[in-house]
């Protein structure tokens, strides 16, 4: 990491330095801080939820205390008392007994909130009254009270009020639920004696009614629920009475979080002792907190402008001192030997990066006379070097030539072997040049001409030869010996073993201040052109000897626009195209190799 950091300039390292030391700890701190603070509201607000479930949970209750003491009035009541004792004869007197119960329950029953009373009728004497499936209240004969769903829970609770979910007395296809507040009516005359059951239904009305005070809280979910974590009364759709609402296990009262389809609820939980029922709000954390989220809001756009100040001093501070050295870098970096600068020095002045640039400046120009000044000598150790490289391709040509002889002589007679003498002689005159390192092009061409005629003695003929040489291209001078090695490359490599059928095509043009020489043959294998060219590149060391030392000696001369590059013809074989600038003097060559 430091390694890195010593490595970066020096706007990078004050951003780094910014975001390190300024940006991340106001960020940590920032999250910090929100996420403490929000602790902090959830605690508050749970608590004080707490208290005002506490207090509608009393007021629940004594909406259940209200019911006992109805029904504890319609229980003792001399009207229901005697009217469920009295015999019956006749079916006369059991329907007005049945009239008379209705009508005195209909005196209690509302819109809301129905009254029922369930006898037992086992003779089936009161076969006449309508059973609760057509009623949505009134009085009803069972024949087999067992049969009711809430019958053993309320007889097994002997007098006290019991908390039911029952289906909707009436016409109730769809089996919607109510919560029923139901006891058992005993005599006052005969000791334990059950005169019936009493049964208030539709009393989840009023309990959610006493849900008002968390009105104001848009996204509470308030739900009643019995001892098995069962709806009795709620104030959302999501949970309707009679379903199961999750609970956290051995959770009576208090406040606790729970997390439901990527949701977190906060609970708030309250058991009553009394009744044994639980009230439960359930509320998003999120609509808990949203005035903490509202400061949270206005603290990061504090911190938006605090950052866009902060970027408005570092510019500042780049702009006038950092660009600056950053520039002088660049300049320095984009300094090559030889090349003078294109800027000017500043006028005088106390400013240090003003006094660096013109130190600068001053040294490049001491720097680029002493490479003017020393030019001369290095032309001349690029003239040795040529002769050093030229001297290396003579003893190979020598050597293959006086093999060539050799082999002729043994084979033939005396008169070929006297016309190869005769073409080595002049290769070796043409080679050596008077030690002149720039030939014409008609000598060069004599050159290539001789050696081409000694290897087709060599190979008995195997091969045509096709020269095309321009008459004006002829004056112009190159590089001696350049041709020979890339002739004697596409007679070895090409065209040497195609039994009469190798062609080769020597040509030599001049245009637009271009002097190209080009070799192609026609040979059937084929040449991977970029090996050669990557030769011809120095990216491949210890291959291709003859073609290296012509590409060298070329760039000595005119330098790196210049040189050997190999292509494949568009029929069959291999093109080695030169090209050189048009001279006819070599005082020409003046600037320096690119």
């Amino acid at each position: 990491m430091l390694q890195m950091l010593r490595n970066m300039n020096l706007m990078k390292k004050l951003i780094v330095l910014l975001i390190t030391f300024v940006v991340i700890p106001i960020l940590v701190l920032d999250l910090v801080v929100a996420k403490k603070l929000e602790s902090i509201t959830e605690e508050q607000v749970g608590n004080a939820l707490l208290q005002l479930v506490r207090g509608s949970h009393l007021t629940l209750d004594r909406e259940s205390s209200d019911f006992d003491e109805k029904t504890e009035k319609i229980m003792i009541s001399q009207e229901i008392q005697q009217l469920a004792s009295l015999p019956s004869f006749s079916e006369y007197e059991r329907f007005e007994i049945f009239k008379t119960l209705d009508k005195y329950l209909n005196n209690y029953s509302t819109n809301a909130i129905r009254y029922s009373m369930f006898f037992s009728d086992k003779d089936k004497q009161y076969s006449f009254v309508p059973n609760p499936d057509i009623l949505n209240n009134g009085i009803f004969y069972a024949t087999d009270l067992d049969a009711l769903s809430w019958y053993r829970e309320v007889s097994q609770a002997k007098g006290k009020g019991v908390l039911q979910i029952i289906d909707k007395f009436g016409y109730n296809p769809n089996k919607v639920k109510t919560v029923a507040y139901m006891r058992q009516m005993n005599s006052i005359y005969h000791g334990e004696s059950v005169i019936g059951y009493l049964v208030v239904s539709g009393i989840e009305t009023p309990l959610q009614q006493d849900f008002t005070p968390f009105e104001k809280y848009a996204d509470a979910q308030i739900m009643l629920l019995n001892p098995n974590n069962v709806v009795l009364a709620t104030n959302t759709p999501k949970f309707e009475i009679g379903d199961s609402v999750p609970v956290a296990a051995g959770k009576s009262e208090g406040v606790y979080k729970l997390k439901e389809d990527g949701v977190a609820y906060m609970h708030v939980l309250h058991t009553s002792e009394v009744t044994n029922t639980k009230l439960l709000m359930r509320v998003p954390v999120q609509s808990i907190i949203i005035d903490h989220i509202s400061v949270q809001k206005l603290v990061h756009w504090i911190m938006v402008i605090y950052f866009f100040i902060l970027i408005l001093a570092s510019m500042y501070f780049i702009q006038s001192i950092l660009k600056p050295i950053s520039r002088l870098a660049r300049i320095t970096n984009s300094y090559h030997p030889g090349r003078p600068l294109a800027i000017t020095m500043h006028s005088e002045s106390k400013n240090e990066i003003v006094l660096l640039s013109n130190h600068f400046i001053r040294m490049t120009d001491r720097l680029n006379q002493t490479i003017y000044d020393q030019y001369e000598l290095e032309l001349k150790h690029k003239e040795i070097e040529l002769s050093i490289l030229h001297t290396q391709i003579n003893p190979h040509l020598l050597y293959n030539t006086l093999e060539s002889v050799y082999w002729h002589t043994f084979m033939e007679g005396a008169a070929e072997s006297a016309e190869m003498i005769k073409d080595l002689s002049l290769i070796m005159r043409i080679g050596l040049s008077k030690g002149k390192l720039l030939i014409p092009v008609a000598e060069e061409i004599n050159h290539a001409e001789a050696y081409v005629r000694l290897q087709l003695f060599r190979y008995e003929y195997a091969f045509k030869v096709h020269w095309d040489i321009e008459e004006e291209a002829k004056k112009f001078l190159v590089p001696k010996v350049i041709l020979q090695p890339i002739i004697e490359n596409a007679i070895l490599h090409g065209i040497k073993n195609m039994s009469q059928d190798g062609e080769l095509w020597i040509k030599v043009r001049s245009g637009g201040g271009i002097v190209t020489l080009s070799v192609e043959d026609n040979g059937y294998r084929q040449a991977d052109i970029q090996l050669m060219n990557a030769i011809l590149g120095g990216k491949e060391s210890n291959r291709g000897f003859g073609i290296i030392n012509v590409q060298k000696r070329i760039q000595l001369h005119y330098g790196k626009r210049y040189g050997l590059h190999y292509s494949l013809r568009d029929d069959q074989g291999v093109c080695a195209r030169i090209e050189l600038p048009s001279m006819r003097d070599e005082n020409e060559i003046k600037q320096p190799p690119a």
